[in-house]
């Protein structure tokens, strides 16, 4: 079976996009088999397809219009094979060897890896470390694209768009909430922008994530109240960030 499988979003970006096949080339060459990747791009971009050609031709182009990045992510899922999956979407680098994440992957088949990343300001970059699994209760214990599913625990489960803009959370929430296991890594193994996140985007993420609380992790209400004030502290800490 093959190790990981990479899914990659795109939609009319084929600057983004070619900064995250150029970060994934070292690893590609020398996982082989042991790992495939998935390009989903919703833009139907003759550029994109002619530029993941050039990259590499074992890379699986998915090019047809979506309904939304997790439906596409969902299309994704439908086409890999792997043992763990992870989505490092357009724009997104990847910072790993393949010998440090085989080796990650392969002491924790079957778990949900939380690991480590980076955030890039404008122009200085931030370590972040994963949070343990039970912080779920308040929002992914690391970012979306730092974690790596188990193909297995994901079983038929989906993106949800009904939750909206917090449908990774959801995602997530719901093999913590199955008793799926989870697992951490000190390994940082991706890098992405904090740029265009709007103060509204931020604010939607904290009022859809107390629905995820509510009706997947049935939080008690006290804890979704905290919650709730902790987004809004951190929305002003990111609204920092992203201007340095």
């Amino acid at each position: 079976m093959t190790t990981l499988s990479i899914v990659t979003i795109t939609y009319n970006d084929d600057d983004g996009l070619a900064r995250t096949l150029a970060s994934l080339t070292e690893l590609v060459h020398v996982a082989g088999d042991d790992l495939e990747v998935v390009v989903v791009d919703g833009g139907e971009s003759v550029a994109t397809r002619d530029l993941v050609g050039e990259w590499t031709p074992a890379a699986v182009l998915i090019s047809e219009p979506d309904e939304g990045i997790y439906d596409a992510m969902n299309k994704g899922l439908d086409r890999v094979h792997g043992g763990h999956v992870w989505f490092l979407n357009g724009g997104d680098e990847a910072l790993t060897d393949w010998t440090a994440l085989r080796g990650v992957l392969a002491g924790n088949q079957g778990s949900v890896v939380l690991a480590d990343y980076v955030l890039a300001g404008r122009t200085v970059d931030r370590a972040r470390s994963s949070r343990p699994p039970r912080s779920m209760w308040h929002a992914l214990p690391t970012s979306h694209q730092a974690i790596f599913y188990p193909l297995a625990g994901i079983g038929a489960a989906r993106y949800d768009r009904r939750f909206g803009i917090v449908a990774d959370y959801a995602f997530t929430a719901d093999l913590y909430a199955r008793d799926v296991p989870f697992a951490r890594s000190s390994l940082p193994v991706a890098r992405f922008h904090l740029d265009g996140v709007s103060n509204e985007h931020a604010r939607l993420i904290g009022e859809q994530a107390g629905v995820v609380q509510r009706e997947i992790l049935r939080t008690a209400l006290p804890l979704r109240l905290v919650s709730r004030l902790r987004h809004v502290a951190s929305r002003r800490y990111r609204q920092i960030l992203a201007r340095r």
